[in-house]
C-alpha cells in the first residue's frame, strides 16, 4: 500500500477551517450500524443510516480527511468515469442501468445539496464541468456523451470550438458541459460533513483503525487496538486503504497514486483569460489535463508519476510545463507553489462496486476517479441498505460477491506505470 504523509498540511487543509478531532475508541461498544472508514462514502453511509433512524458508530483509522476524500483535486462531476449511459445500461441491464444513470445524473446536486443542508463551507462553486476534446476521435466521443445524457434528461450543453476555446482559455475542438457540476475544497467538505453527522447523532471515533472483524451471533464485532464495536450491520468503506480486515478484499481493487499541485493566486488579468466563469475542466487525453481555481484563485491541477523519486520537484515541473502549454496567457511555464499526493482506487471496468461479504456485511465504493460526487450518493444508499430501507435488489448497482482482479500484484504495478504509455498514445493522436 502506498504511504501518505497525512499529517503534513497541504493546500486544502491550509485553506479550510479547523475541526476538533474526535476521540479514539476505547472499551467495548454496541450500535445498530457500524461504518468502517471516514471518507465521503463512509460518512454518507453513516448519514443515510442515521436519517433512517438507526444508531450509528463510525471508525476512522487516522483523522477525517486524511485519505483520498480530503486530498483529491475536488472535481464534483455528474458523469461516469469512462462509460456512456447506454454502455452502462448494456453492462448491467435496463433496470439497474436506469437506476444507476439516474444516481450519476443527480450526484453533483446531491453533493452540493449536503453542503446547503448542513451549511458547509467547502469553497463550493457549482458553475459546471467541461470535458473538452482535443482530437476528432475524442470530439465524437464527447458528442456521444452529450447526446446520451441530454436524451436522459441531464442538464448538459454542447460547446463548439470557439466557445470551448474561449471558456477554457486553451485551444480545443469543442466539448460538452455538465451544468450541475463544479468543484470544492474536498478537505473542507470532509471536516464539514463530519461535524454535520456528529450533530445528527453519529458517533465518530478517529485514530481507531479496524484491525480484525469476527462473526458474533447474528452480528459482527470489529476490533481496534483499544476497543471493539459490535453491530448487526457493518459497512466497510475503506476503498483504497482496504487492508487485511476481510480476506481477499484488497485484491478486488487497485490503489493508484496521484499528485496535485497549484500555482500561486493568479492576477485578475490572467483569470479573465483562463477558465472563464470558474468552471471545472478535465479533458479527454489518456494522460488527462484537469484544472479549476481554489478559493484564493490558485489554479489547481495534477498528474501522476511513473516513478516517484524527487516527486515534489518533478511534479511541480510537470504541472508547470502542462499549464504553460495549455494556457498561452501565462507566456510560458508558470510558477508552482503547493504540491501534495494521495491514493485512490480503480478497477479495470471503471464501475463502482457493492460486495455482499456476509449477512449484514457489505463493502461499497471504488469510483475510479469520480468519487467526490458519487460517493455521497452511493454512500447514503449503503446506509439505507444497512438500515433495512433498501433490499439488495433495489440498489443502484448489482450487489455481488467479491470480484478479485486477476494477477492483482502485477495489475497494481502496471496501473501505476502506465502513464508513459498514455503520454505516448497522446502524442500519436
Amino acid at each position: 500500500m502506498f504511504e501518505v504523509d497525512w499529517k503534513t498540511p497541504h493546500l486544502w487543509r491550509k485553506t479550510a477551517t479547523k475541526r476538533s478531532t474526535a476521540p479514539a475508541l476505547t472499551g467495548d461498544h454496541q450500535t445498530d450500524v457500524l461504518v468502517v472508514g471516514g471518507g465521503f462514502t463512509g460518512m454518507a453511509a453513516a448519514l443515510g443510516a442515521r436519517d433512517s433512524g438507526r444508531n450509528v458508530i463510525l471508525l476512522e483509522g487516522n483523522e477525517i480527511g486524511s485519505a483520498a476524500s480530503g486530498r483529491n483535486n475536488g472535481l464534483v462531476i455528474s458523469h461516469h468515469s469512462k462509460a456512456s449511459p447506454s454502455e452502462f445500461g448494456a453492462a448491467y441491464g435496463k433496470q439497474i442501468g436506469e437506476r444507476y444513470n439516474r444516481m450519476v445524473a443527480e450526484a453533483a446536486d446531491v453533493a452540493f445539496g449536503l453542503m446547503q443542508r448542513f451549511n458547509i463551507d467547502a469553497h463550493q462553486v457549482q458553475e459546471g464541468w467541461i470535458q473538452p476534446a482535443h482530437t476528432e476521435k475524442t470530439l465524437a466521443r464527447a458528442r456521444q456523451f452529450h447526446d446520451e445524457w441530454k436524451a436522459f434528461g441531464a442538464n448538459v450543453s454542447w460547446l463548439d470550438r470557439d466557445e470551448a476555446t474561449k471558456r477554457i482559455g486553451s485551444p480545443y475542438l469543442g466539448g460538452w458541459m455538465v451544468r450541475n457540476s463544479g468543484h470544492i475544497n474536498p478537505f473542507a467538505m470532509t471536516i464539514g460533513l463530519a461535524s454535520a453527522i456528529e450533530k445528527e447523532g453519529v458517533t465518530i471515533f478517529e485514530n481507531s483503525r479496524a484491525t480484525r472483524l469476527e462473526r458474533v451471533g447474528n452480528g459482527w464485532r470489529v476490533h481496534t487496538e483499544t476497543g471493539s464495536v459490535t453491530a448487526p450491520e457493518v459497512i466497510l468503506a475503506t476503498n483504497a486503504l482496504t487492508g487485511d480486515i476481510w480476506p481477499g478484499l484488497k485484491r478486488t481493487l487497485i490503489p493508484l497514486k496521484v499528485f496535485q499541485a497549484a500555482t500561486p493566486p493568479l492576477s485578475e488579468e490572467l483569470r479573465a483569460q483562463i477558465l472563464i466563469g470558474n468552471p471545472a475542466v478535465s479533458d479527454m487525453r489518456n494522460d488527462l489535463r484537469y484544472f479549476h481555481y481554489d478559493c484564493d484563485n490558485r489554479l489547481v491541477s495534477g498528474a501522476t508519476h511513473t516513478f516517484w523519486y524527487d516527486e515534489a520537484q518533478r511534479g511541480r515541473e510537470k504541472v508547470s510545463q502542462v499549464l504553460g502549454k495549455a494556457f498561452k496567457a501565462f507566456g510560458g511555464p508558470p510558477k508552482i507553489g503547493e504540491y501534495w499526493h494521495g491514493t485512490f482506487a480503480v478497477v479495470p471496468d471503471r464501475m463502482p462496486r457493492i460486495y455482499r461479504l456476509g449477512p449484514g456485511l457489505v463493502f461499497g465504493g471504488v469510483y475510479s476517479g469520480r468519487g467526490v460526487a458519487l460517493s455521497m450518493s452511493l454512500g447514503q444508499e449503503l446506509g439505507r441498505l444497512a438500515a433495512g430501507k433498501r433490499a439488495d435488489s433495489q440498489m443502484p448497482l448489482p450487489v455481488t460477491a467479491m470480484k478479485p482482479i486477476p494477477m492483482h500484484a502485477l495489475a497494481v504495478q502496471a496501473a501505476n506505470r502506465m502513464h508513459a504509455w498514455n503520454r505516448f498514445q497522446d502524442r500519436r493522436s
